[in-house]
């Protein structure tokens, strides 16, 4: 039947301009009582008790309902939504579209269907009318193609039904009606409708929805207070138009995105350098190419450019190998001194993502970049710098965040804090740590400790020795550097490594470049692309991408502050937002830092973000087969209290198993009957201390006005492609239909060691004379012009 319906959909060709055709959908499409589908949203709440406690309720109003029903059917109708009191409407709405996918679409009548479809097709102008509620037949009426329906709505208080259905009533038909039942035509005119559910004239129109979803809410307007620079017109093309930018960090997913939408939509930028450093075995033009072969964030580009992509490259992008983290950026002198003439704006989108990395690594790559990042700009001529960090260097405390940069700042607000004295000081630390790893002292331990509590030389073979040594070496240095970097860090109120040495870049900058244009760039938590480079891109193993893995599994409470706001902000939505601050930073029109994020704007607190992890999940497990999926269908996450999870979730259980696997050894078992359990069990528990900081402590909302004042002053032909507007995500449709399935099919499968989806490399042609060819082929300057 589906196939016939997208055929007969597919002819309908263009509607007329009739009038409205008002069609009836119990009695013509299918038998269908409210009863069943609100059994069915009572049997799939989210929690056991909640679902329990409902079927409570199912059983009484199966007593009631027909005395109920008997004495007024539009009392009945509301009587029994009270049972929906306190679920979600995003839960209510991916139910709906269940319920019509699973139970209502098999049951609709062929007959009547194509009765139905016959009328579309004509041109009439169709509005269903049912009983049903609206979050089932938005995705009925979408099923054909109608715009426009009528059904019962529940009023909703911050996102939870209260129980009462909004004015005016569907009410059920009349007793007898299903001895009329049997007519594939569900017209009826509009009196006669009126008549049978009771409404006055003017009801009807004030009742009917459209089919499409809701727009998300206009958010608030936007002002300019304190030093903030005032813009009143930025127009990026314009401003980015024949500038050189050199971007570092191309490797990283955030950059790689915005180079993409700067060679899409600013098709007049000059030039793109892109500093990439060389690895053991492959040079930083091989590095890049190799990006440009693999990575689907470069097909909107190909599907443009065609064989030709290599030439346009060529053209617009030039490779330099260099390392951020060396002085002079590791570029050569005669490279420094052309780049220092030519550029216009330096980006720095280059940093370690680890949260607990090797100290040295993360000062490295968070510290003295930024150091070596204004040595560079103090040789340039005109060039600004655009220098991404992290919301979360504000480390642990709660509260409203502005965008304000400090000098010297820490989260326990210690006055006597200086960050070039604690950058020195852990210098000192990581001098002492690498000091002690070649002494006598451990290299005996470590000595011992590789040939074996005997001593045996032919434990290890002498030709190996040494290797052994120098490894464990280096793994005790690193393991000790990450224990103090991590401990230091949360003394002075950071969560991790990774916001510490953030914090102390951007104290380095705020201390030494106060005289140069310099822009400070925080995103929040950086996600999956709403739109660009296509929705649903996302790359590597990144940010909150393992604990959304976790609950879809089996796993079932997770501690939580449930009014805590999860910041997270699609890539390419921070892609728009790096592209406006470019513009200001090169008109000299920017402010000192922008927060990039969504909490203050437009939150989803963490109660909302683990429900809707739970109903995307669901949403996929509902379309396989077998009894496992079966189970994660019914096994939802709930966030609960910390010592909730401690009593009864993964400490207690690995407590359990623990136990088991030790009175396993006591009886000389070969092998513990639980091992792999236990390791499961403490990865999972290794992974939510991890998350902690996010999504238990720290009451974070990030504002983000400064980057909304640059999108208030952009030209209404440039709004569409770089306008910041975190107020209009819809959290439902990215969450469940973008977010979870991306991260399925471009994350889940290398946290379990699958490789992606297999993809043939891109064929490119980078000879000079594809270039010239390329050159000659290129879109014209139109600032209108767009990539398709």
């Amino acid at each position: 039947m589906t196939d016939t319906i997208h055929k007969l959909r597919n002819a309908a060709g263009h509607r007329g301009t009739g009038g409205v055709t008002y069609w009836r959908v119990e009695g013509s499409l299918l038998e269908v009582g409210a009863m069943r589908l609100v059994g069915f949203f009572t049997w799939n709440a989210q929690s056991f008790s909640e679902r329990w406690a409902r079927r409570l309720g199912m059983a009484a109003m199966a007593i009631s309902r027909p005395f109920a029903y008997a004495a007024s059917r539009t009392f009945a109708t509301r009587l029994l939504h009270t049972l929906l009191r306190g679920v979600s409407q995003d839960r209510l709405d991916l139910l709906g579209e269940e319920y019509f996918q699973y139970v209502l679409k098999p049951q609709m009548r062929r007959e009547a269907v194509e009765k139905l479809l016959a009328a579309v097709r004509s041109g009439e102008e169709i509005v269903l009318v049912s009983q049903l509620l609206d979050h089932v037949l938005r995705p009925l009426a979408n099923h054909f193609g109608i715009s426009s329906f009528v059904a019962n709505r529940m009023e909703f208080r911050d996102g939870y039904a209260t129980g009462r259905l909004l004015s005016p009533v569907v009410r059920p038909r009349g007793p007898l009606a299903w001895i009329a039942s049997g007519s594939i035509d569900g017209r009826v005119p509009r009196e006669k409708l009126l008549s049978r559910l009771g409404w006055p004239e003017p009801a009807l129109d004030g009742a009917t929805q459209p089919a499409a979803r809701p727009p998300a809410p206009v958010g608030r307007a936007v002002a300019a207070l304190g030093d903030v620079p005032r813009v009143e017109r930025l127009p990026v093309r314009e401003t980015v138009a024949n500038r050189h930018i050199l971007l570092v960090g191309v490797t990283g997913f955030i950059a790689k995105v915005w180079l993409v939408d700067l060679l899409e939509n600013v098709p007049n930028i000059r030039k793109i350098t892109l500093l990439i450093r060389r690895n053991r075995n492959t040079s930083a033009q091989r590095r890049f190419e190799k990006i440009i072969e693999e990575s689907p964030a470069f097909d909107t580009l190909q599907a443009r450019h065609g064989r030709q992509l290599g030439a346009f490259l060529k053209d617009k992008v030039e490779v330099v190998e260099g390392d951020v983290s060396q002085p002079g950026l590791g570029l050569d002198a005669a490279t420094q001194d052309r780049l220092a003439k030519s550029l216009d704006l330096v980006v720095n989108s280059a940093g370690l993502t680890d949260f607990n990395p090797d100290l040295r690594e993360a000062l490295a790559s968070n510290v003295d970049s930024a150091v070596h990042l204004l040595g560079f700009l103090r040789q340039c001529n005109q060039a600004g710098l655009m220098h991404l960090s992290t919301c979360y260097v504000v480390g642990m405390r709660d509260g409203r965040v502005g965008e304000e940069l400090h000098d010297n700042y820490n989260p326990t607000q210690d006055a006597n804090f200086d960050a070039q004295r604690e950058i020195d000081s852990l210098r000192e630390m990581i001098a002492r740590i690498e000091t002690r790893a070649e002494s006598p002292e451990l290299d005996r331990a470590l000595r011992r400790q590789a040939l074996g509590r005997a001593g045996d030389p032919a434990a290890v073979p002498s030709e190996q020795l040494e290797g052994v040594l120098k490894r464990n070496r280096a793994r005790w240095a690193r393991n000790r550097l990450l224990r103090v970097g991590l401990r230091r860090a949360q003394h002075l109120g950071w969560p991790n490594t990774y916001t510490f040495t953030k914090s102390l870049g951007e104290s380095i900058l705020s201390r030494h470049g106060q005289d140069l244009p310099i822009a400070i760039v925080r995103p929040s938590i950086v996600e999956s692309s709403e739109r660009s480079p296509f929705s649903g891109w996302n790359e590597g193993i990144n940010t909150s991408g393992p604990l959304s893995y976790l609950l879809g599994t089996n796993f079932r409470q997770l501690p939580t502050n449930e009014r805590k706001c999860l910041d997270v902000i699609p890539v390419d939505m921070v892609s728009r937002g790096m592209s406006l601050i470019a513009a200001a930073i090169i008109a000299r029109r920017n402010a000192r830092m922008y927060q990039l994020a969504t909490s203050a704007i437009n939150p989803v607190n963490m109660a909302r973000s683990i429900e809707l992890t739970g109903l995307a999940h669901r949403k996929h497990y509902r379309t396989q087969q077998g009894i496992e999926h079966w189970l994660k269908v019914k096994f939802e996450t709930i966030p609960v209290s910390k010592q909730r999870y401690e009593r009864l979730s993964i400490p207690m259980q690995k407590a359990v198993i623990s136990g088991i696997n030790r009175v396993a050894v006591i009886l000389r078992m070969k092998k513990a009957p639980l091992a792999k359990q236990e390791r499961d069990l403490l990865r999972a528990e290794k992974l939510i201390e991890l998350y902690e900081p996010f999504i238990l402590h720290n009451e974070h909302v990030f504002e983000c006005e400064n980057a909304r004042l640059l999108s208030a002053a952009l030209p209404p032909e440039e709004r569409g492609l770089f306008a910041f507007d975190p107020e209009s995500i819809d959290w439902w449709d990215y969450w469940i239909n973008i977010h979870i399935p991306a991260l399925r099919r471009w994350c889940y499968p290398l946290m379990e060691g699958r490789p992606l989806e297999s993809r043939a490399p891109r064929e490119l042609d980078w000879s000079a004379q594809a270039a010239r060819a390329s050159a000659v082929s290129a879109p014209p300057s139109d600032p209108l012009w767009r990539s398709s």
